[in-house]
């Protein structure tokens, strides 16, 4: 038995700037600002910005959310897998959405996971994330909702990369570079 991967972003499959969007705290008032940047020739997306914990009372956060709908069936994948190639050694949120809401402005359900990867001024190789499914919580608007249902693996609509507060705990100039998301499976045979 081997791991199993399936590319969805980058490696070897291109990165696109165009399928991206920030979604940041401005929407409520706050001043955090983040951005995506795609560097070509290396294949990489640097997800970037500023966090500012002071405007909103330390509720501040900062994400890159894709745009549309992805329509990945990931069904029997255990998770995603993220390949890092720098980090600044911030805790950073990877969410998911299933079902995506009537409109731009509307809340909808999240299915989130944290993890953190070492600082290095260019890791000399990259740094394997894995977030199985198990490890996503269910949250509307921040706040754990325990009887949500579980993840629809069969239809991921968004995915997106967000930094946040923590109230205080986290703030200023962030960064990370990723080389590439792919599904993974621990037990299927290649």
């Amino acid at each position: 038995m081997a791991l199993q991967q399936l590319p969805l972003l980058g490696g070897t499959l291109p990165w696109n700037a165009s399928l991206w969007e920030a979604v940041d705290d401005s929407v409520r008032g706050g001043n955090s600002s983040s951005h995506l940047s795609i560097a070509a020739t290396k294949n990489e997306a640097t997800f970037s910005g500023y966090l500012d914990d002071i405007t909103l009372g330390g509720a501040g956060f900062a994400s890159q959310q894709t745009v549309g709908s992805l329509d990945w069936n990931l069904t029997g994948y255990d998770g995603l897998l993220v390949s890092i190639a720098l980090s600044d050694g911030k805790l950073y949120t990877l969410n998911l959405k299933d079902v995506l809401p009537a409109s731009d402005r509307e809340s909808s359900l999240l299915y989130e996971t944290n993890f953190t990867v070492p600082a290095g001024s260019d890791l000399a190789s990259a740094q394997e994330v894995f977030l199985p499914w198990v490890n996503f919580t269910a949250t509307y608007r921040g706040r754990a909702q325990p009887d949500a249902k579980p993840l629809n693996t069969s239809s991921i609509k968004t995915i997106s990369f967000m930094m946040r507060s923590y109230f205080g705990k986290q703030e200023g100039a962030f960064s990370l570079t990723i080389k590439s998301i792919s599904a993974f499976c621990k037990s299927c045979l290649q």
